[in-house]
């Protein structure tokens, strides 16, 4: 398997969140920043996703433990994340971290290898079109464009031809459903990290299991516009899924009145017997 080489990209206004700024102002809050940024760094290779596994008697403890830090502070962190957005979970087990997965980037090492090479290339024309003719200079950039445009369009091709997505779309037989999922897969594509049809399995799996069906799209949208690798609901679909989820419960209860009316026949019948 090709190595893969991951970063995390801090926006240059990262310090200048209100929400980071109040954590600062904590007490031992520069410390809480770092192990924010550290549970980054541990979640970006999993969609954002931390799972307790259970080795130590709570989550905060099992983190500490993995990000060498002390329990207490980790407990604060992760409170203070959850209360502010920056961390999401519904079962205390497992964490989402958003920006997690929003500002990774990654690329295998081959990737790696093709990009240098690609920029020492380029160094080499601008270097050697010193002396050419302007119109040279145009006609080389043209070729590259060429050939960086051929490249997308053949992975998209063949991201239609070979991909899980395509075989569901046909399946579903909605238009838009495929526009979304064939977005994504060039998002991805373009970013030089497309899904693996192993990756695409799991989402459809996520998707039929966890999503109500209206809710597909817009999940497909969102990770598209964000070049997340998995999908993920909302927390205001959450909270609205468990509370019809509560009222049909509650609708579910035999009225009172129905109640007695059986009682009293079940009386009378018995009666009757005797």
């Amino acid at each position: 398997m090709a190595k893969r080489y991951y970063w995390l990209r801090l926006h240059d206004d990262f310090f200048d969140s209100k929400r980071i700024k109040k954590l600062r102002k904590i007490a031992g809050g520069d410390t809480y920043v770092i192990i924010y940024l550290k549970l980054q760094l541990k979640a970006m290779k999993t969609d954002g996703v931390i799972e307790y596994t259970g080795l130590e008697s709570t989550f905060a403890d099992e983190l500490a433990l993995d990000l060498d830090e002390n329990p207490d502070d980790v407990r604060v962190t992760l409170n203070y994340l959850l209360a502010t957005g920056l961390a999401e979970t519904n079962n205390e087990e497992t964490f989402f971290f958003p920006y997690a997965v929003e500002n990774v980037g990654s690329e295998t090492a081959g990737a790696q290898r093709m990009r240098e090479l690609r920029e020492r290339e380029r160094a080499k024309m601008l270097q050697s079109d010193s002396g050419a003719s302007q119109c040279d200079k145009t006609v080389t950039e043209r070729k590259r464009i060429e050939r960086e445009e051929k490249e997308k369009r053949e992975r998209r091709e063949d991201a239609r031809t070979r991909d899980p997505f395509s075989e569901f779309s046909l399946k579903e037989e909605d238009q838009d459903l495929t526009d979304a999922l064939l977005t994504w897969l060039s998002e991805l594509s373009d970013s030089g990290a497309p899904l693996t049809a192993k990756e695409q399995t799991d989402v459809l799996e996520k998707l039929r299991g966890e999503f109500p069906r209206d809710e597909w799209i817009p999940a497909i949208q969102r990770s598209a516009a964000r070049r997340w690798r998995s999908v993920f609901r909302r927390k205001e679909d959450r909270k609205t899924a468990a509370a019809k989820k509560q009222r049909d419960a509650w609708s579910e209860v035999v009225p009172a009145e129905d109640t007695e009316r059986l009682v009293r026949l079940t009386r009378e019948m018995e009666e009757a017997d005797e």
